[in-house]
Order: structure tokens, then C-alpha cells, then sequence
């Protein structure tokens, strides 16, 4: 009994903190290489500052709420996958960046447990 108790209390710390494991990483925007040619890699915006929420049901994410993103990433297309150790576990979108946010659903569903990081790329505008 007293091992349920133990357990349910560290789920919920889990669960409690899981918004803040799905950190953004800044990453580095070099050109890269075409075929026919080469193409400048161009940043919307520092997406270091995006605020990450879900939407779960039946203890699982359904829904990727993403807010602050930077105006200049409005209209451009955003997309999200759920990983954990760099294995994607649930990916959405794309879906247009409006008014410094965006909402993903996600397919699959996740556990909430087995999210460490969440993976956002946004295309344009």
C-alpha cells in the first residue's frame, strides 16, 4: 500500500512538471546545400521564449499549446513532435502561426510521462 502512495506522489510531480521539461533549444541557422544550388536559412524569430502547455486527456497528450511565439513567425506554418531520448513519440501540424500562438494536435496520443522534449520548427512566413 504504501508503494501505491509512494508511486502516485511521484506521478504527480511528474505530471506537475512536464510543461517545463519541454523546453525550446536554440539552435543555430546556417545555409545549407541544394542541388542545383545553395539557399540562405532565414529565422522567423528566437523561439527560446516559447511557452509550452498541453492538452491531455486519459492521462495522455492529445494537443501541443505553444504561446509568446514572435509576431515575426506569424503565417508561418509550425509544426511539433513529442520525443523522448530523440525518439518521436507523436508529431501534428503543420498549423498557422496567429497572434504569437499556435495549438498542435498530436497523432498519436502520448502518455504524459514519456514526454522530455517537444521539437518545433516553424516554415515561413
Amino acid at each position: 500500500m504504501r508503494f501505491r502512495l509512494n508511486a502516485c506522489v511521484v506521478l504527480a510531480g511528474i505530471v506537475a512538471t512536464l510543461p517545463g521539461l519541454a523546453d525550446a533549444r536554440t539552435t543555430s541557422v546556417t545555409p545549407k546545400s541544394l542541388v542545383s544550388g545553395t539557399a540562405a536559412v532565414a529565422t522567423c524569430g528566437n523561439l527560446s521564449g516559447v511557452v509550452t502547455n498541453f492538452a491531455i486527456s486519459s492521462g495522455t497528450v492529445t494537443s501541443v499549446i505553444l504561446t509568446n511565439i514572435p509576431s515575426t513567425c506569424n503565417g508561418g506554418s509550425l509544426t511539433a513532435t513529442m520525443t523522448n531520448a530523440g525518439t518521436s513519440l507523436g508529431a501534428g501540424g503543420p498549423v498557422t502561426v496567429a497572434s504569437g500562438a499556435a495549438t498542435v494536435p498530436i497523432s498519436p496520443s502520448v502518455a504524459t510521462g514519456s514526454v522530455t522534449h517537444v521539437r518545433v520548427v516553424v516554415v515561413g512566413p
